[in-house]
């Protein structure tokens, strides 16, 4: 069994070999390019079942990779790879054909379950496009069938069709009817006077199709249509029940306009009815599992989201534990030892590992206020309790302080925080900076 092709597009070198080595420990067989121009370049050189591509790359991006997988191959599935910030583009790319996407930095896992997701989906939509060609196969047939009946009823106003299924003649004056030679054999009985009488005919119809089929006979007879034509089941010999298409005009009327004599033809539509049950049936099917395999995606992104968030609280709560432990355990050391005495060498030293630490913590402090991380750890405990509602003398109890102490803290706080000469309340410019 030939192996699925997959054509992985991504300007990171990491990424590319990553997921290259790891979707071929997974059976695929991958070809990596580094840009879209080298993708639309794969595409146009040779056969993919499926393309996984960057959608923000420089030169052609995503998109354009997109684009020319679907004109150059229509039923080649794509999955978008796109960062967290660019939702709304990797919904565009939904929009214009993709067949699923998923989010930067993703699990092998997650990627090769997409991906086994969109090739099912693939094969199913070809199977469809298979069944529905033999389909249009069929009615094409059918088609042929009515043009060359039309044909030979101008030709010979009405003329028996020699190779139809049954050819049948109806005398209204006498009650007479006729049937071709084709008729009975269609019906798998040998001799045709078996089935030949007006009776017998009637009684062979389909229960729930008899009161339908005499009404639109009698309909043309009456002169209310133009021609008669009616699908029925009609039981063979064998006690089954077959599907015939019957088509017939008045070929002699009365003054009244009242059919005396009415010729026409049964054609056997059986398969015709078979083909579009079954294609029915496998549009229901593929219908159902399409919503099954939404209700999956929804039910993943979902998850998918709740997890990002969860990480991004973990960060944001790692953040604050580094910043809250370089400015209580390490920066009063580093002032106390600045303050100890030091030569200039070790005051240079001093300088150097603040600088380091700051340069160490400086990507934790992205989502905090520059100006809370100027206080020192003792106006940081000052301003967590000011925060909290406390008041100075409430304060002063609890860190054992005398209040002017704390009054003067609280002096400084505002100072660093810009609101000297301003009436804002501290508690709610703190509350706002955190």
């Amino acid at each position: 069994m030939a192996e699925t092709t997959i054509l992985f597009v991504d300007d990171e070198d990491i990424i590319r070999k990553s997921f290259t080595r790891e979707l071929q420990l997974e059976h695929f067989e991958v070809t990596a390019v580094a840009s879209g121009g080298e993708a639309i370049s794969a595409l146009e050189n040779g056969q993919y079942d499926l393309v996984v591509t960057d959608l923000m790359m420089p030169g052609i991006d995503g998109f354009g990779v997109l684009k020319a997988a679907k004109n150059l191959a229509p039923f080649t599935s794509v999955i978008i790879l796109t960062g967290y910030g660019d939702m709304g583009s990797a919904i565009d790319a939904l929009r214009l054909g993709a067949d699923d996407f998923t989010l930067k930095p993703c699990e092998v896992e997650e990627l090769v379950f997409r991906i086994r997701r969109c090739l099912e989906k693939r094969n199913l939509l070809q199977m469809l496009s298979q069944q529905n060609q033999r389909l249009e196969e069929e009615i094409h047939r059918r088609q042929q069938v009515e043009t060359q009946l039309i044909e030979s009823e101008h030709r010979f106003r009405l003329a028996l069709d020699t190779s139809s299924n049954g050819v049948w003649d109806r005398d209204l004056r006498t009650g007479e009817v006729y049937f071709g030679e084709n008729w009975h054999r269609t019906l798998g009985y040998r001799d045709k006077g078996e089935i030949s009488d007006n009776q017998s005919f009637e009684e062979l119809l389909h229960p729930e199709d008899r009161a339908r089929v005499l009404a639109l006979r009698d309909a043309h007879i009456q002169g209310e249509t133009a021609r008669y034509e009616a699908e029925f089941r009609i039981r063979n010999k064998e006690g089954g029940w077959q599907w015939m298409l019957s088509r017939g005009q008045a070929v002699d009327r009365d003054a009244q306009g009242k059919a005396l004599r009415i010729i026409g033809t049964h054609t056997d539509i059986t398969r015709l009815k078979e083909v579009e049950a079954e294609l029915h049936c496998a549009k229901a099917d593929l219908e159902k599992r399409v919503q099954e395999r939404t209700a999956e995606l929804s039910e993943t992104n979902i998850a998918l989201t709740v997890l990002l968030k969860k990480r991004e609280e973990d960060r944001a709560t790692l953040s604050e534990q580094v910043l809250a432990n370089s400015t209580k355990l390490v920066e009063p050391f580093l002032d106390r030892l600045s303050e100890s005495g030091l030569n200039e060498q070790q005051r240079a030293l001093v300088e150097i590992l603040r600088a380091n630490i700051v340069e160490l913590t400086s990507p934790f402090a992205a989502g905090f206020s520059s100006k809370l991380i100027r206080l020192t750890p003792t106006e940081m405990q000052i301003a967590n309790l000011v925060k909290l509602g406390k008041r100075t003398k409430e304060i002063a109890d609890i860190m054992h302080l005398s209040p002017g102490t704390i009054s003067i803290h609280r002096k400084n706080i505002r100072k660093k925080l810009n609101l000297t000469h301003q009436k804002t309340n501290l508690q709610t410019m703190l509350s706002i900076e955190s």
